[in-house]
C-alpha cells in the first residue's frame, strides 16, 4: 500500500510535467472530444510551446496533447523567426511546422518572405519555402528556397532571381540543380551571392528540402 501510495503523485507529477509544455489562452470556449483527445478552440486562442520558444495566436485551434496543434489564421513566433499563414500544423513529436496558403515569414535575415506552403524544422533552425516564393529585402524570387535563419545561409532553388543591392546587378538561374547561395553577415546584415556554395552548406540544406518533399508524397 505504501508503495502504491507513492507511486499516484509520481505518476501526477510525469503528467503535469509533460504537459507543462503547452499553455492554452482561449478566446472563448474550449471544447474536449473524450473519444479522440482532441481540444478545440472555435473562437481561437493563443498556444504557447514553451521548449521551442513557439507561440500561435489563431482564429481557430484544435489540439492534441503531445500529437499536434492545427490553427487557422494563424499568427506565430518562435524565438526571432515570425509567420503566418492560413493553416498551421505543429507536430510536436518532431519539432516541425506545416504552413499553407499565402504563407509570410520574417527572418532576421530576409524581411517579407512570401510563399505558398513551407516548413519549418524548429529543432534545426531551418525553413523551406515552396511556390511563389519571393521577398522584399533582399529583393529575390525563386520557385524555392531554404534557409537557415541562425546560420545565416540560404539556397534559392532555380528558377530564380536576385537583385544584389552592393553591385547593382541582378542574377538569375533556371537549372533547378545549380542553386544560389546566400551568406548573411551577422554583425553587418551584409549578403554575399554566389553560384558555387559551400558543399558542406549544400548538402545539408538541400537535405532538407528533399525531407520537406518526402512529407509532401502521397
Amino acid at each position: 500500500m505504501k508503495r502504491a501510495g507513492l507511486l499516484l503523485p509520481l505518476l501526477v507529477l510525469l503528467a503535469a510535467a509533460r504537459f507543462a509544455a503547452l499553455s492554452i489562452e482561449p478566446y472563448g470556449d474550449q471544447v474536449f472530444d473524450l473519444a479522440t483527445g482532441v481540444t478545440t478552440l472555435p473562437q481561437g486562442g493563443v498556444i504557447r510551446d514553451n521548449a521551442n520558444d513557439l507561440s500561435i495566436d489563431a482564429e481557430y485551434v484544435e489540439y492534441k496533447e503531445d500529437v499536434y496543434v492545427l490553427a487557422r489564421k494563424a499568427k506565430s513566433e518562435a524565438g526571432k523567426v515570425r509567420f503566418a499563414a492560413e493553416q498551421l500544423r505543429y507536430e510536436l513529436p518532431q519539432d516541425r511546422v506545416r504552413l499553407e496558403g499565402g504563407v509570410v515569414l520574417d527572418t532576421p535575415q530576409v524581411k517579407a518572405l512570401e510563399a505558398r506552403s513551407a516548413w519549418i524544422f524548429l529543432g534545426d533552425g531551418v525553413a523551406v519555402l515552396e511556390g511563389g516564393v519571393r521577398a522584399l529585402s533582399p529583393e529575390l524570387e525563386a520557385e524555392a528556397m531554404v534557409s537557415d535563419y541562425r546560420g545565416g545561409a540560404a539556397l534559392l532553388i532555380a528558377p530564380y532571381r536576385y537583385r544584389d543591392a552592393a553591385l547593382g546587378v541582378t542574377l538569375s538561374g533556371k537549372n533547378p540543380d545549380k542553386p544560389l547561395y546566400l551568406q548573411f553577415d551577422a554583425e553587418t546584415g551584409a549578403v554575399r551571392a554566389s553560384s558555387q556554395p559551400p558543399e558542406a552548406v549544400r548538402t545539408r540544406l538541400l537535405g532538407f528540402v528533399n525531407r520537406a518533399g518526402e512529407q509532401e508524397a502521397p
